[in-house]
This record gives C-alpha cells, structure tokens and sequence, in this order.
C-alpha cells in the first residue's frame, strides 16, 4: 500500500511540476524579465489576519496565532475540580503558492504538551484532483474536521476513537459535477500524530479512508433547498495492539474533564524493573462508519449525525517478561464489540448572521456590526442532544492474580490481582447541552454553555468522573457516577 501513496504522490508532483513549467514556458523571455522587476518585494495585508503577498498575488504567506481560555465548573454527583485552563493556544503558518496551484501549512499546539498538529501541503493538479501528504485531520465528520476557533459547542459530542483525529498520510480529494459532490479517499498510519508514534508507526497495517460530502441542491434556484448537506464516511484497518490516541485514553465526555468510559487492557500488576508482570491486550480489526444530514437555511442550522466504530479480536493476556524475553502468555479474555454514537444539534442566530459549510466544516461568520465598529457583534443560541451505546460484553471483567510459578518460583506479582476488562464506565449515556455564543468581531468569541449528562441504566457502571482531568485525589479520580452537571465559559481570541 505505501507504493501505491508513493506512487500518487509522485503523480501529483509531477503534474504540479508541468503546469508551473507550461505556464512559465508561455511567455517570453523579455515578459518574464519585465514581470520579474515588477513582482520584486512583497506587500504586507490585513484580511482576517496578516498576510505577506507578493505584488503580482501568485504567492502568498499567512501567521495566525489563537487561544482559548476555559472556565470550567462542575457539579452534582461529579468530582472533577473546577478550573481555569488554556484549553488550546495554537500557533499557524500557512502559505500559498501559484495563487491556488500549492497549499501547505505548518500549525503548531502549544497547551498541555506541545506537537506538531498540521504539517501537509496540498497540491492542486485539478480542481477535481489534490493530494494532500503530511500530517492532517482525517476527513471524517463535519464536527470534527471543523477548526476549533470554528466549534459550535464548547466541546464535540464525541471523540476518539469515533474520530479519527489527526494523522500522517496522503489523501486524494476533489470537487465533481459543479461542486455538489466533494469526495475524500486517504490512506494513513492508524496510529495517530507523530507525538503518539514519534518513530512513524508502530506496525505494518494502515488505514483505508473515505468521505463522501454532497450538497444535492447546490445549483437548484431554491434557497430552501439548497443548504441540504448528505455526508457518508468510514475507515477500515487492523491494528497490533489499543493505541495511545484511540484506545488507551478512552473516551472523553462532552463536558471534557469525565470519561463516558476507559481501556483496562493495560494494567501493571508488578514491575522491578527487569521481571514485569503485566496485563495488556491485542487487537485485530478497528472499523468506522458514519452519516450525516445537515440543513442551513439562513440564521439556522440544524445537524445530525451518527458514528460507529467496530473492534473484533480484542485479546487481553497476562504477560510476564524477564527483561525482553517473555516467559509467561496466556490468554484471559477475548472480545468483539461495537460502539455507536449519534447527536442532534440546531442553532440560531437571533442577529441574522449566516454559517457556512463545505468539506472541511463549518465556519463561523463575522457579525454584520461587530463590536470595535459601532455594533454589538453577533448572537447564537444553540441546543444538542446526544447518546453513547456501547456493546454490555466489553464490561465483562475477569480478576486475574499474578504468576506464582516462573521459572519454579513465584513471580514478583504473585501476591496482586487486578480486574481485566476492555472497558469501564457507562455503557448508555446521555446527554443535554444549551449554549449562546457571542462573537464580538472577527477576533473575539465567547462561549457559555450547560451540560447535564447521565447513565440511564441500572448497573453499577457509570460516568467515570474526572477520569480526563488531573485530578491528584486518587480515591476520587475514575469514580463512577450516575450523573453529572457542567457549567462553562469559553474566551476565543484569535488572528
């Protein structure tokens, strides 16, 4: 598969290469010599941002920088601590070349631990044919493939693994039959950005992934209909053991500090250094699928999605290594399970601003009066609600105690157990959000928002609250709830 990509890749470079050079090899030579002296020295613009251009506008440099500061309150049953926190501070370089003949873009995140976040260039050989190659969103969902300064709700329904987040791979893309089809075919690591895999990947297999995003009625002369958006998605690939991006840290509920629930496929029963004692897992296949249906009609915008994803072959063991030879391997659980979550969200601007949407996502709009020019800015009121359901059998527990006999005598874990299983947490969770926005200007945008969640169900599962956050009280951190309340303010600055 990667000399297929190499392949691709070399394609669109060499096409990229012919239409530079055809378009240079069409003048002659005292034209070029004339345009050479005209187009020396760039310009410098303010349009949204700044920007650095060349007098003739073929190339064109862009530096955007933007924060976003949290207040966060939790209440109820929870035990995530309230906080103040720089939720994102990002840092983007981005470049345009040949007017739109070459993308590229280079975005660094700098809360939390800093990684590079988007490294791509995107290559233009036609308006129905780019391949973009780096490190990228992969292009499933409209909530997730939208910018952050862009996101309707403090934070998204779901996330990983639903999402498949940023990866390093190349992908094929396009516009078909006057823009009302775009469609996204890739193939990535499956392992997530360099910062989890820093070396490149962690085995052989990749990620096959696709995206259909279509706008029916685009060129229809019927405003009612033509912002009706149908979107398809999925990706498929095997895997070698749960990644640290998409398994390992579980999933992230919509209030953002609370897991709906996390992996126990890896755990430690004892380790000295040179003998460990370990519980970990092995995992065959991880498939996603996922539909969208999205409507904007003026001030209003009303979404809704469903997303799945499949694991089969999930193999937890207890392992025992004397340095890097293992002695011990036997196999204590083993399960296939899907995972499947849906939202349904609409919006309304009361100021009778406008959202737009392509295949990258939403975008926000800039207030018809913006504060700073003698106006108030604009105001959204938004509502969503969401569920998770998750296969009961990954919650199956098996309690596992360590070595005894190792080579004649007991293991260094011989005296502990732990309780293996691939999930724990809420296996049904639901969830309510009300927000308003307010965005002042083009650089201000501040965000409130009320988030009840709960687990409807009679067992002993739940929320795992403050599982995300870091919580120092161990007795309280991954307490499991049945209900949970949010209350947040977000501060967006950005240029």
């Amino acid at each position: 598969m990667s000399r297929r990509v190499l392949i691709v890749g070399l394609v669109g470079l060499f096409a990229f290469a012919s239409r530079a050079w055809a378009d240079e090899k069409e003048q002659k030579p005292e034209e070029v010599q004339a345009k050479a002296e005209s187009d020396s020295g760039a310009v410098v613009k303010f349009d949204k941002g700044f920007r650095l251009q060349t007098k003739d506008g073929r190339h064109e440099m862009r530096i955007a920088g933007s924060a976003h500061l949290d207040v966060r309150t939790y209440y109820g049953a929870s035990t995530a601590p309230h906080s103040f926190d720089i939720r994102r501070a990002r840092i983007d370089v981005m470049g345009r070349m040949f007017k739109d003949l070459l993308d590229l873009r280079i975005q660094a995140a700098l809360e939390d631990n800093p990684y590079i976040r988007n490294a791509y260039i995107d290559i233009k050989c036609a308006p129905f044919l780019h391949l973009m190659v780096g490190q990228m969103k992969v292009p499933f969902s409209t909530e997730w493939l939208t910018f952050d300064n862009n996101v309707n709700f403090m934070e998204r329904n779901t996330g990983t693994p639903f999402y498949a987040f940023f990866d390093r791979g190349g992908m094929l893309w396009g516009e078909l039959l006057k823009g009302t089809v775009t469609y996204n075919f890739g193939v990535y690591t499956g392992a997530g950005v360099d910062l989890d895999a820093t070396k490149g990947d962690i085995d052989k297999s990749k990620d096959i992934v696709w995206r259909l995003f279509l706008q029916p009625f685009k060129t229809v002369k019927v405003k009612a209909i033509n912002g009706l958006y149908l979107v398809g998605q999925g990706t498929w690939g095997y895997q070698s053991t749960p990644t640290k991006r998409f398994e390992v840290s579980g999933l992230s509920a919509p209030d953002y500090e609370s897991l709906v629930w996390r992996w126990r496929t890896e755990q430690v029963l004892a380790d000295n250094g040179r003998e460990r004692d370990v519980i970990s897992a092995e995992v065959g296949q991880r498939t996603r699928f996922g539909a969208e249906l999205i409507y904007l009609y003026g001030p209003f915008t009303l979404y809704g999605e469903w997303a799945m994803v499949q694991y089969k072959d999930i193999d937890i063991y207890h392992n025992y290594f004397v340095g890097s030879n293992r002695k011990k391997h036997d196999l204590v659980l083993s399960r296939d399970g899907t995972m499947h979550a849906f939202t349904i969200w609409a919006s309304y601007f009361i100021t009778g601003e406008e959202k737009v949407l392509n295949n990258f996502g939403f975008k926000q709009p800039v207030p018809k009066r913006q504060v700073g020019e003698g106006g108030f800015g604009a105001f959204e009121l938004l509502a969503r609600f969401s569920g998770t359901f998750t296969d009961k059998a990954l919650f199956d527990k098996v309690k596992v105690s360590g070595f005894k006999d190792v080579d004649g005598k007991d293991g260094i874990g011989s005296t502990s157990s732990v309780n293996a299983s691939v999930l724990e947490g809420a296996y049904r969770l639901y969830e309510v959000t009300g927000g308003v926005s307010w965005t002042m200007n083009q650089f201000v945008r501040l965000q409130l928002n009320y988030t009840y969640l709960w687990d409807p169900t009679d067992s002993q599962n739940g929320i795992v609250s403050a599982g995300g956050s870091d919580l120092s009280d161990i007795t309280k951190k991954n307490k499991l709830i049945k209900s949970e309340h949010f209350l947040g303010l977000r501060f967006i600055f950005k240029i």
